[in-house]
């Protein structure tokens, strides 16, 4: 065992850290995606990972919208702290949300935000959708109201360059009622109507950015369906996977 890292020598390659849980249907939905991605044919060619599943992390949006409610920054910041004591070379955090706990320079392990990782790609893609339909470089948001209270993705995006649309009131309701009453209640929400609200909400200007991972599994869903989601749609945890296929997955 190399000094001071808690991972045997027998993990030889680079080790990805995943910290899931919140939610196990989002942490699943990546690992899946992980594996689809990555260009292996047989096991060994696949990224070596250490996933905590930590679904007891208090929820994210209930702290940010009442600050009495349990804070999750402990179960953060001591999760990170193992994976670094385990040795892990690059983790992810599969929840955009947690991300508002974090100072990210602060963190013990380099850390692939996925706040970053998202806010860039959908930049990218709103500027090719709006140079092809003579417009600008707009982003429409969606994400739970912790994520959109922090401010961390209208941030990320405007350092970028974008002009940002959030859903208004009622309609950020029906985009809440999908995570939570859909996807985080285990209830399944039809391709055709997750495709139909995203429509809706992106009024015709720009791209859609999906900023929680529970979306995320809907456009996972979509997508091995044979049904995917039009390209003006972004999934921050489709471009974070690619991310980690690029600079994690062994080559030769």
């Amino acid at each position: 065992m190399s000094a001071g890292r808690l991972l045997p020598d027998t993990w030889r390659r680079p080790v990805l850290g995943v910290l899931g849980g919140m939610g196990p249907a989002a942490t699943v939905s990546f690992l899946d995606a992980l594996t689809r991605a990555t260009p292996a044919g047989r096991d060994q060619e696949h990224i070596d990972a250490v996933v905590l599943n930590h679904v007891s992390t208090p929820d994210r949006t209930a702290r940010l919208r009442d600050p009495a409610q349990p804070d999750p920054t402990p179960y953060l910041t001591g999760d990170l702290e193992l994976l670094a004591r385990l040795g892990v070379d690059l983790a992810v955090i599969v929840c955009n949300t947690s991300h508002a706990f974090l100072d990210l320079d602060a963190v013990p392990v380099r850390l692939l935000s996925i706040v970053e990782v998202g806010a860039e790609a959908a930049v990218a893609r709103a500027r090719q959708v709006g140079e092809e339909a003579g417009g600008g470089c707009v982003v429409t948001l969606l994400a739970t109201d912790g994520t959109l209270g922090s401010g961390l993705y209208q941030d990320a995006l405007a350092r970028r360059g974008a002009t940002v649309r959030v859903p208004a009131p009622h309609d950020q309701r029906r985009v809440m009622g999908v995570i939570y009453e859909g996807v985080k209640a285990g209830v399944p929400v039809p391709t055709a109507d997750f495709a139909a609200l995203v429509e809706e909400l992106r009024g015709g200007a720009g791209t859609v950015l999906l900023g929680c991972t529970e979306l995320s599994v809907l456009f996972d869903h979509a997508a091995t369906e044979g049904t995917a989601l039009p390209g003006y749609v972004v999934d921050a945890q489709d471009e974070l996977v690619g991310r980690v296929v690029a600079e994690l997955a062994p080559r030769g």
